[in-house]
């Protein structure tokens, strides 16, 4: 299995976005929407064996956690933002009357929401799998050798907070894509492609 995490640090925590104006009255959920894209889509087909978590930390309520599991997932991921957006919002809906600590609801067979922390995500996924924070400073990918069940957090366009990498130190290692800093959906799907070659070589 194959999870990544983001953190969105601006993405609103209530349904209270327009689809038609993403970037501007959503805190960038469209970010998101992109990352699922490359997450799970192929050019004809769908990946079974990825996990995303999306962690949104903006206004107006506390911190959202919205779980996408790809081997239970049962609604259509579309190429196009705003019915992903759509999947966002119905989630942020079914979430809204959440108050105890790590209770999660299932919104569509594999799409579950929660006010699981950014913390208590990285603990849940640390019991099964071994963790790599993607960074520009990190060891390239292509000196790893990885696990089957790996995982790798990253930030949106804003990044980690200096909180946020303190936790994560002693817990992750720090692997890179290159030097430069990409889009996050960018991230996703070189990561995705990486491991496909090696799963299956030329």
């Amino acid at each position: 299995m194959r999870t990544f995490i983001i953190k969105a640090n601006e993405a609103h925590t209530r349904a209270d976005f327009k689809l038609s104006d993403l970037p501007g009255t959503s805190g960038r959920i469209d970010v998101l929407c992109r990352f699922l894209n490359s997450a799970f889509l192929l050019s004809h087909g769908f990946r079974k064996n990825v996990r995303v978590w999306l962690l949104l930390y903006g206004p107006p309520d506390p911190p959202k956690a919205i779980r996408f599991e790809g081997p239970k997932l049962r609604v259509r991921l579309n190429p196009d933002e705003r019915s992903t957006a759509k999947l966002i919002m119905r989630a942020l809906k079914a979430g809204e009357g959440l108050r105890e600590p790590g209770k999660e609801v299932e919104v569509y067979p594999g799409l579950y929401v929660s006010n699981r922390t950014f913390e208590d995500v990285v603990r849940l996924t640390l019991k099964g799998s071994a963790l790599y924070y993607l960074h520009e400073e990190g060891r390239p990918v292509s000196e790893v050798s990885f696990p089957p069940n790996v995982a790798f957090v990253l930030g949106d366009h804003r990044g980690l907070s200096g909180e946020d990498e303190a936790f994560l130190n002693g817990i992750a290692e720090r692997v890179s894509v290159g030097r430069k800093s990409y889009l996050a959906s960018h991230v996703v799907a070189y990561v995705n492609i990486f491991l496909d070659s090696l799963e299956n070589p030329p």
